[in-house]
């Protein structure tokens, strides 16, 4: 039985090892899809089964993404998805003592590092963009729920000034991971707070378009850091 367990662990790592490869060549571009099952059974000369474990492997690797009636998909790098792969191990380390503060303090490295790309870089075209984000954050002030989409969208931008697919996949993931962050502070009635959080986005905004990286740095140091105290005022309010 052993025998067997290892031959067969060795046929679907096989076909996992030349799929991998094949994607890395880019024979299979990302947001493909890869053949049916039936058609790389056929091809591998191996068992459907065989296939499936190899397609399961590649998929915890963050290479493909499997849908139910569906051929797997390879995962693009500027696809959410990608990160979304990590899911299970950040609500894990997510649920720690420290859990949510490790990724707020992620995050703050994370959104420093694009403002001051941006104040370096942003092209007026970008800065307008950013502008816009802006005007609709501040307009958002008196509806808490669509401040928190106005609030994601500023920092959507950011995180595509550097025209990194990577950057824009662990924004998007890191933005999804911390949204118990973004939601709890609204849930109690802390206005003057959200007022702050778009002076806050304000001064992020004007250090970028005066081109002034350790100013922006700063802004968003300070933005983020009350977003964190915000937050956990909140969960302290709630748990009263």
């Amino acid at each position: 039985m052993g025998f067997e367990s290892d031959a067969s662990k060795r046929v679907y790592q096989h076909v996992a090892r030349n799929l991998a490869a094949r994607i890395e060549a880019g024979e299979f571009v990302n947001g493909s899809r890869l053949p049916s099952e039936r058609e790389l059974a056929e091809s591998f000369a191996v068992s459907r089964t065989a296939v499936r474990e190899a397609l399961l492997s590649l998929q915890s690797l963050g290479l493909i993404t499997i849908q139910e009636k569906a051929r797997a998909r390879v995962t693009a790098l500027d696809n959410p998805a990608f990160f979304q792969q990590l899911s299970g191990v950040a609500k894990t380390l997510l649920s720690r003592p420290n859990g949510v503060a490790d990724f707020q303090e992620v995050r703050a490295l994370f959104e420093c590092g694009l403002a001051r790309h941006a104040a370096r870089h942003a092209s007026p075209k970008e800065i307008d963009r950013l502008a816009l984000c802006l005007s609709r954050n501040k307009k958002s002030i008196p509806d808490p729920s669509l401040f928190a989409k106005t609030d994601l969208a500023f920092h959507d931008v950011l995180a595509e000034i550097p025209g990194n697919p990577i950057f824009t996949a662990l924004n998007s993931s890191l933005s999804s991971w911390l949204m118990d962050q973004r939601t709890v502070g609204i849930r109690v009635p802390m206005r003057e707070g959200i007022k702050r959080a778009y002076l806050g986005h304000e001064a992020v905004f004007e250090a970028i378009a005066s081109h002034d990286p350790e100013r922006a740095d700063r802004a968003m140091a300070d933005h983020l850091k009350f977003v964190s105290e915000m937050y956990w005022k909140a969960r302290a309010a709630e748990s009263k």
